[in-house]
C-alpha cells in the first residue's frame, strides 16, 4: 500500500553568516509514493529566496499599464484580435460563459489548444481570482471539450494550464488559462495512468482513492469542498508552495459535473488568496485527466498548483538545471510545515 518514505541527510559547513561557526544543514530525500520521482526538501531555503518571491510593485505596475495597450484580450479587442473557431466547428466562432470567453490559440501547444479569457479586467491580483471567475472558465473549457469530443472523438486526453504573469511562463499577462488537448497522453499524466493501473493490479484498489483516505484529516490535508479534497504533497513535483487536489471516483474532465467545477474553482480561489497574503503574484495550475472516452477505475482527476516568482529587475527564476534537466523535484520548505501556515490562514477570520 502507500508508504511515504525519506531519507534524512546532512552537511557541516562553517557559515559565513553565523561568523563562520559550524553549521548544519539539512536535506530530506522524499520519494514520491506513485511514482517514485525524488523531491530534495532543503529546510532554510525558503527564508533565503523569499526576497525573490515578492514583487517591485512600481516595476509590476508599469508592466500592467504597458502591455494593456495592445492586449487582444481586453473586452474592447477581444472580437477584433482573437482567432475564432472554423464554421464547421462551431457557427458562433467563439464560447462564452460569464466573462470567460474560449477562443483557439493563435501558436497553441498541441494540435487542440484553446485559450479561455477569464476576466475583463487586464490583470488581477490573486485574491481576485473568484471562484465564480474559475468557474466559468472551467465550464467555458469543458464546452470546448464536449463539442471536440463530438467531431474528433480520437483527441482523448486534455489538461487545463494556467499560467500567470512572465515568471509563470505566460506571454500575455492578462489573465487567462488553455485547454490542450491531443491523441496521446501528457509525459506526466502517462507516467500517472501507468503507475496508477499498476497499483491497482497489485494491491486490488485505487491508489488515488487510497491516498485521500490516507491524507484526510492528516497534517498535510488542507481542506475539502463538494468531495474535492486539497492536500499538501508529500513529494512535491515542483516545491514552491505547491498544492494537490483529487476529484474522488471521477477518471476524466467530461465526467465532472458543475460540483465538481466548483469544488476545483473554489479551492483554487481559496490557495490563491493565501499566495496574496504571502505577497506572490504569479502562479501555474495544471489540471489532469484520463482518456475521455472511459471511466477508469484507477485513476482520479487530479491538479497541481504551485506559486512562482515575484515580478523584479533581478529577474530571479526557479526554473534551473535541477528539475528541468535532472528531472528531480525540489521543496524549499517541509510540506508539513507549509500546509500547517496555509491552514493557519484559513482559521483566521477573513
Amino acid at each position: 500500500m502507500i508508504t511515504f518514505e525519506k531519507t534524512v541527510k546532512y552537511s557541516r559547513i562553517l557559515n559565513p553568516l553565523k561568523n563562520f561557526e559550524e553549521d548544519i544543514v539539512t536535506f530530506e530525500y522524499r520519494t514520491d509514493p506513485l511514482t517514485g520521482r525524488n523531491t530534495t526538501v532543503i529546510r532554510g531555503m525558503l527564508k533565503y529566496i523569499s526576497k525573490s518571491l515578492v514583487s517591485d510593485e512600481e516595476l509590476l505596475s508599469s508592466l500592467v499599464e504597458k502591455t494593456k495597450v495592445s492586449c487582444p484580450f481586453c473586452p474592447e479587442s477581444v472580437k477584433e484580435k482573437t482567432p475564432m473557431f472554423t464554421q464547421d466547428f462551431l457557427e458562433e466562432g467563439r464560447i462564452f460563459v460569464g466573462d470567460a470567453v474560449v477562443i483557439p490559440n493563435l501558436l497553441g501547444h498541441a494540435e487542440r489548444s484553446v485559450l479561455v479569457v477569464l476576466s475583463k479586467e487586464h490583470y488581477l491580483k490573486l485574491n481576485g481570482f473568484t471562484a465564480k471567475l474559475v468557474f466559468d472558465g472551467f465550464k467555458g473549457g469543458l464546452a470546448y471539450l464536449k463539442r471536440l469530443n463530438e467531431v474528433e472523438p480520437s483527441i482523448r486526453f486534455p489538461v487545463f494550464i494556467f499560467n500567470y504573469l512572465p515568471p509563470a511562463g505566460s506571454s500575455i499577462l492578462h489573465p487567462h488559462m488553455q485547454v490542450l488537448a491531443r491523441d496521446r497522453a501528457f509525459y506526466l499524466v502517462k507516467l500517472f495512468l501507468e503507475k496508477s493501473k499498476a497499483y491497482y493490479e497489485g494491491n486490488k484498489s485505487s491508489y488515488w482513492s487510497d491516498l485521500t483516505s490516507k491524507e484526510r484529516g492528516g497534517e498535510r490535508h488542507l481542506f475539502g469542498i463538494n468531495g474535492v479534497e486539497w492536500f499538501v504533497p508529500f513529494a512535491p513535483l515542483r516545491g514552491s508552495n505547491e498544492v494537490q487536489a483529487i476529484v474522488g471516483g471521477k477518471s476524466n474532465l467530461l465526467e465532472l459535473d458543475d460540483k465538481d467545477w466548483l469544488g476545483l474553482a473554489e479551492g483554487i480561489s481559496k490557495i490563491l488568496r493565501f499566495y496574496h497574503g504571502e505577497g506572490y503574484v504569479s502562479f501555474n495550475v495544471i489540471l489532469a485527466s484520463g482518456p475521455v472516452n472511459e471511466h477508469l477505475d484507477y485513476f482520479d482527476v487530479n491538479l497541481r498548483m504551485i506559486s512562482r516568482p515575484g515580478i523584479q529587475a533581478s529577474s530571479f527564476t526557479d526554473a534551473w538545471a535541477l528539475p528541468y534537466l535532472l528531472w528531480d523535484g525540489e521543496a524549499v520548505e517541509e510540506p508539513e510545515l507549509f500546509a500547517e501556515r496555509v491552514k493557519k490562514f484559513m482559521r483566521a477570520p477573513s
